[in-house]
């Protein structure tokens, strides 16, 4: 009878915990369920252990526990011609907002390369998306500046390409070569702050809730090569909304050219900036550990990143 009791109890243990965790739509983890907010640390340690074991659906469109909420979206025949993807997102802490490398041995300078996805289940992110190809392959991409979780691993600038300064606040500045002396200026802080996180790809498509002039986001000098910024490819953008609510941006082939994407990302709610990332077969976006955004390769597998950007949880149950 006591074995009968037992498992009775256990099992509306976890019957009330999926209940928690899973709802129609998403999942949702409470407060109330136990647990406790700690803040990341500067370095390149992952979030916190999803607290929840479950089977991964397309029909997941949220992840919300008491330190993060990412809705994620996709839109079919729509008015810009492309398919695209976007997800929203709201973090309790800066520290939530993380960048991550492919080998963590030679981390953000070597030549390792691994799918999104790899990157995303190791780092425990609940969303993910690809970085700036921060090394350098074949002479395709000069190299650029580095500075990741508060390490500076490369100190040097592509003096044409605009800067995404990240700091311990989570907020976005960008550096933009005109009248500016990229290789002298101090990029490791920005009015008065620490900056945790620095991506140089770009260009910036809004700055200050304003769009970029045509001008200027389709000027090849100031894309990184081959990213053909009049021409139709796939995008991904990172933006930030607000103090801690960011949103990220893809469109699938043949996708569009920077200026139809700028004023796509627009359209979708006032953004203070957006700053392109790594594009082409290189666009992931990552959701729950599972790639959402359709690839475009030859093989029909996702092409190895060198980088990610990725939110995490911070909220722990052990």
């Amino acid at each position: 009878m006591r074995k009968i009791l037992c498992a009775l109890c256990l099992l509306s243990v976890l019957v009330l915990a999926f209940a928690a965790f899973a709802e129609q739509d998403g999942i949702t983890v409470k407060e109330e369920d136990g647990g406790e907010f700690r803040p990341l640390p500067v370095s390149l340690e992952g979030g916190s252990p999803l607290p929840f074991t479950y089977k991964y659906n397309q029909k997941l469109s949220f992840y919300e526990d008491p330190t993060i909420r990412v809705d994620r979206y996709r839109v079919d025949h729509s008015e810009w011609g492309v398919t695209y993807w976007y997800a929203d997102i709201t973090i309790r802490d800066p520290s939530q907002i993380r960048t991550a490398a492919a080998d963590e041995n030679t981390p953000f300078t070597g030549s390792a390369m691994v799918p999104g996805t790899v990157i995303a289940k190791r780092k425990k992110a609940v969303l993910a998306v690809d970085g700036d190809y921060c090394a350098s392959f074949s002479g395709q991409k000069p190299p650029n500046y580095i500075l990741r979780q508060g390490t500076v691993y490369r100190d040097i600038v592509t003096p044409n390409l605009e800067i995404l300064l990240i700091d311990e606040d989570g907020d976005f500045h960008v550096v933009r070569p005109a009248g500016t002396d990229l290789e002298t200026l101090d990029k490791t802080t920005v009015d008065g702050k620490k900056v945790i996180n620095a991506l140089q790809f770009g260009p910036a498509l809004v700055l200050n809730g304003e769009p970029v002039p045509d001008e200027v986001v389709l000027d090849y000098d100031r894309s990184p090569t081959y990213s053909e910024p009049d021409r139709r490819a796939q995008r991904m953008c990172i933006c930030q909304i607000d103090k801690l609510r960011y949103r990220a941006v893809s469109c699938a082939n043949y996708g569009t050219d920077l200026a139809t994407f700028r004023d796509l990302v627009m359209s979708l709610g006032p953004v203070q900036t957006a700053y392109m990332l790594d594009g082409g077969e290189s666009s992931q976006m990552v959701f729950l550990g599972h790639r959402i955004n359709t690839p475009n390769s030859s093989n029909g597998k996702d092409r190895g990143l060198t980088d990610a950007i990725y939110f995490a949880s911070a909220w722990f149950t052990d």
